[in-house]
This record gives C-alpha cells, structure tokens and sequence, in this order.
C-alpha cells in the first residue's frame, strides 16, 4: 500500500491557483468505463488480459513499480500482445494534482509521467517545490509558459477529480498501488514475479 512521502502540500496548491476538493460523484461501476478522461491504452486493443493501474508519483511503492516492474512488464507481455495497460492517475494531495495536469495536457503523457516517478526522491526532498517541478517539467520540454497554463486548465482538474472520485467511491480504490487485472483487484506493488504469475492465471483463464 502507498507510503506517505507528502502530506497534501498546500503550498503548492497556493502557489498554482489550485485547490484540491474532491466532491462525491456518482457514475458508472464499469471498470472499463472511467469517468473524467477516455483511457489511453498501452499495448493492442485485442489484447486478453486488461491490466487497470491506479497510481501516484508521490506514492514510493507506486514508483518502485514504475521505475523497476513496469517496463520489464510491457517488454514481456504488452510488446507480445498478452496484456494491454490502462494507467488512470489516482490524486492524494496536491503533488499529485500539478504533476498529473502537466502530464495530461501534453500529447504523450507518459515520459512525462515517468520522469517524475523517477525522480520522486528529488521532489519529496524538495526545499522549493514549485521550482522543482518546475524543473523536472523542464527537462521533458514543459517550459514555463506552458506549465502554467497547464496547471490553470479547470477541464483537466475537473477531470482527475471526476477520475479519482470514481476509483474510490465506486471501485473501492483505498491506496496506491491497486490494480485490477481483468477484474482481480491487486492492492500494494508486486513484484515482478507476482505480477507475471498474476497475468499467467489471467490467460488461463480466457
């Protein structure tokens, strides 16, 4: 289960112009159907086995898996067109908010996403957080301008909160990382060798 690195920054949140406020919503209980923003699966669309990943860049189990399972995962099973992978960013304070607006207002928003998750250690160690992110949003070629207009843009805030709000109200989503591999929920991050065991018995089963 997720490790608290952050406490919700609020700093951060004043820093933005963003608060973070997470309404009861009520929606559809289709796990292949979320709420907030269309999927953008990794791996082919006939793919039998679903992988549905929710995360956090300021969740260290959460970066564990991104930074050392995950690619040996999408090398093994997405690349030979076992599985396919739904990543759905899940908010736990306002960290997470600012990284994943800068990441869903970019065309590819995965290198940017997984060059925050490797270099959390570097944010939760912060002295100046907004210049780190800003810093780091650099590096992926978010210059100023437009990290501000990102993190301003209320279509997207309305979307992660609608996206985070359906995860924990209706697919009882309580940590980070949890997944569901063709509907099996799977809390915490496994390690490599239980996350090809848990896809083998997924094939297996269709």
């Amino acid at each position: 289960m997720m490790t608290p690195l952050f406490k919700p920054i609020h700093r951060a949140a004043i820093l933005l112009g963003i608060v973070l406020i997470l309404p009861i919503a009520a929606g559809a209980t289709d796990l292949l159907q979320p709420l907030g923003r269309a999927d953008r699966p990794v791996g082919s669309a006939t793919a039998p086995v679903t992988v549905i990943e929710y995360s956090s860049p300021t969740c260290s189990h959460c970066a564990t898996y991104r930074n050392e399972t995950a690619p040996k995962i999408e090398e093994e099973f997405v690349e030979s067109g076992q599985i396919r992978i739904l990543f759905r960013p899940l908010v736990r304070n306002n960290v997470d908010l600012v990284i994943f607006m800068l990441a869903e207002t970019q065309p590819q928003p995965k290198p940017v996403l997984d060059r925050f998750y490797a270099r959390q250690d570097e944010i939760a160690n912060s002295n100046d957080l907004e210049q780190t992110l800003r810093e780091i949003a650099a590096s992926v070629g978010i210059d100023r301008d437009a990290f501000n207009a990102a993190v301003a843009d209320q279509s997207v805030l309305n979307n992660l909160k609608t996206l985070t709000n359906q995860a924990q109200n209706d697919f009882k989503v309580e940590g980070t990382p949890t997944f569901f591999i063709n509907g099996k929920k799977i809390t915490g991050a496994p390690s490599l060798e239980a996350m090809r065991r848990e896809i083998a018995a997924a094939l297996e089963r269709k």
